[in-house]
């Protein structure tokens, strides 16, 4: 684990990861007194607003109401909650749901069991045809992946790619899925920046300062736009990602 003075904070492994700042009592209470603690990996402010934030974050049971000013995608690793929209759609989550919420996205939480999640928030628009938020349960064992093709900057073999998307922004806003990727060396370059939780496989990433970032299963990392450097994957690997 690696947050000060890494190019690319990460954390391993987050499903049981303690090293965790009190983030205090959850506001907008409605029953009981839910409590967060978490880590940031990453935090910009542009304007006096949030920009971007990535991190850890867990919160334990209670009920309190909920906007979200920006597109987040939240990867649930333990606990169960319900997330219940203005309009009364629920979605339930428990280990191993991913949930885009689009921005705007009103409504309640009510936590079951004290819940982790890993998390990238990016403050966006609120689109008025948003829609509801989409979800993906269990993005270890997801089948039908789209072919994304060789990636084009190789070094030493030929690492294809493939994926499911989870969300896809108007313009580019922001993106969300899985990405999958085969063994081999190339040249990366970050052009936005990226939420990144691994969930297989083993790769190096190589700093064009030289820090070296070694990636396991349940690593969760931020690339922030421009980082560029080098990855060696050694065994296939998967990971959920936002892009912004």
């Amino acid at each position: 684990m690696k947050l000060e003075g890494s190019s690319a904070p990460h954390i391993h492994p987050a499903k049981s990861y303690n090293d965790l700042v009190d983030w205090g009592d959850q506001p907008d209470a409605i029953e009981g007194r839910s409590h967060s603690s978490g880590r940031l990996l990453w935090k910009r402010d542009e304007n006096g607003e949030r920009a971007v934030e990535s991190g850890l974050w867990v919160v334990t049971p209670g009920s309190w109401r909920l906007s979200i000013p920006g597109d987040e995608i939240c990867y649930f690793l333990s606990g169960r909650a319900t997330y219940t929209e203005h309009n009364g759609e629920t979605i339930e989550v428990g280990p191993e749901t991913v949930v885009h919420f689009p921005s705007g996205w009103t409504g309640r939480c009510d936590v079951h069991e004290t819940t982790r999640n890993t998390y990238m928030l990016a403050r966006t628009p609120t689109a008025l045809d948003r829609g509801a938020a989409p979800i993906m349960r269990n993005p270890l064992n997801q089948g039908s992946l789209v072919d994304w093709g060789a990636v084009p900057t190789m070094i030493e073999g030929k690492s294809m790619t493939s994926g499911k998307l989870l969300f896809k922004g108007p313009g580019g806003r922001s993106e969300t899925g899985i990405w999958i990727c085969t063994p081999g060396t190339w040249n990366c370059h970050v052009t936005s920046d990226e939420y990144c939780h691994f969930i297989a496989g083993r790769c190096t990433y190589t700093h064009e300062s030289g820090e070296v970032i070694e990636i396991r299963p349940d690593t969760v990392a931020f690339f922030p736009k421009d980082w560029k450097g080098t990855c060696r994957i050694e065994e296939t690997m998967r990971k959920v990602y936002m892009i912004r």
